[in-house]
């Protein structure tokens, strides 16, 4: 059986800083840069990067934030749903994201993906002024930001609950 603190120490640099550095960029393209502006412009663009990196780190990375060890297969996710007390409580996902965090971690990854390619849309010739594509940047620029809001309160919640030490392991690694 694992301690609160054994397991969490193989978020890789890479993982942590694209973890913080997405999260920077779109709460700021969100909150504070005027959509239409340069700025918000080249943060879009900024984060687009990010995202592209993650996903081929997803596939060539840590073994631990591979696509494979943590997508949300429905074999993985009837688990997550039948165990989730019993693995919190023994702190046995270690550095691994359960099924349900896998599904999180895919959709923010997805929603952020079409907000990026949808703001990038909106700028080329034979998109330019068309509502549907504008109305698909914000659609899913609010849909990441209430997964966010669900994300947060989830690991805040099991931080407090299971006493994990999910953000320590996040900032620092271990």
């Amino acid at each position: 059986m694992m301690t609160a603190g054994a397991g969490y120490s193989h978020w890789d640099v890479f993982i942590r800083l694209g973890h913080w550095l997405m999260a920077a960029l779109f709460l700021a393209n969100y909150w504070w840069l005027e959509a239409g502006e340069e700025p918000h412009e080249w943060v879009g663009y900024g984060l687009f990067a990010i995202l592209c990196l993650r996903l081929v780190r997803g596939f060539t990375g840590a073994e631990n934030g591979r696509f494979r060890d943590f997508f949300p297969t429905p074999a993985r996710l009837r688990h997550s749903l039948a165990h989730f007390t019993e693995e919190h409580q023994s702190h046995q996902h270690q550095v691994r994201h359960t099924g349900l965090a896998g599904l999180m971690v895919c959709f923010l990854l997805l929603a952020m993906t079409v907000t990026a390619v949808s703001g990038w849309m909106q700028e080329l010739d034979m998109f330019w002024g068309e509502d549907w594509v504008q109305n698909l940047h914000s659609w899913s620029a609010d849909a990441v930001m209430l997964a966010v809001v669900v994300h947060v309160a989830a690991v805040l919640l099991l931080q407090w609950r299971y006493k994990l030490p999910l953000i320590r392991a996040m900032l620092s690694g271990s």
